[in-house]
């Protein structure tokens, strides 16, 4: 079997690679370990229940041009706008997203206090100032009161990690993360509304199907265009002879003149390392991702996801789904899901996903989300890769391990290929400029 393009992984990266190159004329291959493709876009229907199994996952863009692809090109219409409506949970005080610019609902005194932190740490700012983490970024930038209050625990409870081995590169990187305008926080801290992170203010969801549509869409579309899938398949070796790729799998062999990787990079180096490519890996750390979905009989709050940093949850977030789309539950019924990270090399047993589903639903009681007697089933799903983490030594390491593998003519994409937590218009973007270089 010989392709022009041979793409490793087919989550949202893999189908994007996939489709671009089938696009411009290339014969594409398309190569899956699990037996469906899709990654952390998939979505299981139960009982009437549309549930994404890998987390929730938005729609939303600064960059038009992308938003437009995603929105038209992809779903073709088939979408729902909303106007954000997302907390984070204070000593059960929902205060409007982002923390700084929900202020406003707060006490006088909690918001007099939040302010001159701020400010204090606004006025010892020096213009060469550089955090070295992430909480000295934190502290940084918004000050005693909003970091202890939320972000540093938050960032805790998501990371599992000392936030001094976090990296700030991710949160540097344009549409990850909203920074702080003073102006917008002086407002809120005076008791006037503000929105903050405006490009999110107004999301997209997928009107039927839940967040798989936008992923079979595109595949649908590869389809068309000639690409090859073949899921199940987990790659054995790969070896370079005379400027091509021989790529080894069960019982057959792949050849490809060029390689595009979205797979986890220790894996991909685990799998060339035999031949000629011998890296450090270790700095590549990650969280799984433990996703509980809970089916409700009763409606929604007019909510959409909600932060949780205290102890009192063992999840760091919940997700009113049924609120995203009206196909979503049932009518006079609802859907939630949690989401609680795993730290990535900790095995996790049948046992312990009974314990953390055990604990969600005692939380979820323990916070007046739900009662005892609403719910109708509840289903978990553990995802190996949830977040990448951004370990203050890990900037280095990333850029040799991609340069050495551009030397053998291996591109590699994407969240995990990359090895950046970005988001799915960020992978798209990613994705379209690195092909660009070859399209010829």
């Amino acid at each position: 079997m010989y392709y022009d393009v041979a793409v490793l992984g087919c989550g949202w990266a893999g189908i994007n690679a996939s489709y671009i190159l089938s696009m411009s004329g290339h014969s594409v291959i398309c190569i899956e370990k699990d037996a469906r493709p899709g990654g952390l876009l998939k979505t299981e229907l139960i009982n009437g229940f549309t549930i994404d199994t890998g987390g929730s996952h938005i729609i939303f863009s600064r960059d038009k041009a992308i938003l437009d692809k995603l929105l038209n090109d992809f779903l073709k219409g088939n979408y729902i706008s909303h106007n954000r409506y997302t907390y984070v949970s204070l000593n059960k005080t929902l205060v409007p997203y982002p923390f700084e610019n929900g202020l406003y609902v707060l006490s006088r005194e909690e918001r007099a206090d939040a302010l001159i932190n701020f400010i204090e740490a606004l006025l010892s700012l020096d213009e060469n100032w550089v955090p070295r983490n992430l909480k000295e970024w934190i502290y940084g930038f918004f000050g005693k009161w909003i970091a202890d209050k939320y972000l540093v625990p938050y960032n805790e409870k998501l990371w599992k990690r000392p936030l001094e081995e976090i990296d700030v590169d991710w949160v540097y990187t344009p549409g990850r993360l909203p920074f702080p305008d003073w102006r917008e926080i002086v407002k809120s801290a005076v008791g006037l509304p503000t929105m903050g992170y405006s490009e999110q203010a107004k999301f997209y969801y997928p009107l039927r199907g839940g967040i798989q549509a936008l992923f079979n869409s595109v595949y649908e579309e590869t389809i068309k265009n000639g690409g090859v899938f073949v899921t199940s398949t987990r790659i054995e070796k790969i070896k370079q002879i005379n400027g091509e790729f021989v790529i080894k799998v069960k019982d057959k062999q792949i050849k490809t003149k060029r390689i595009i990787n979205t797979v986890p990079l220790p894996e991909l180096i685990s799998i060339l390392k035999e031949q000629y490519i011998e890296l450090d890996t270790r700095d590549f750390d990650y969280n799984k991702v433990l996703v509980v979905a809970v089916a409700l009989n009763k409606q929604a709050p007019n909510q959409h996801w909600i932060y949780t940093p205290g102890e009192d949850t063992v999840f760091h977030r919940y997700i009113w789904m049924s609120n995203y789309s009206p196909y979503n539950a049932p009518t006079g019924k609802s859907l939630l899901i949690t989401e609680t990270t795993i730290p990535g090399h900790t095995k996790v047993t049948s046992e312990d996903i009974e314990k953390y589903t055990s604990r969600t639903l005692e939380d979820l009681e323990k916070i007046d989300v739900i009662k005892p007697g609403e719910v109708l089933f509840v289903k978990t799903w553990l995802q190996e890769y949830g977040y990448p983490i951004h370990r203050v030594s890990l900037t280095k390491t990333r850029e040799k391990v991609i340069m050495e593998l551009k030397k053998y003519n291996i591109i590699t994409i994407g969240r995990w290929g990359k090895w950046k937590y970005l988001n799915m218009d960020m992978v798209l973007k990613d994705v379209m400029l690195e092909l660009n270089q070859i399209h010829g």
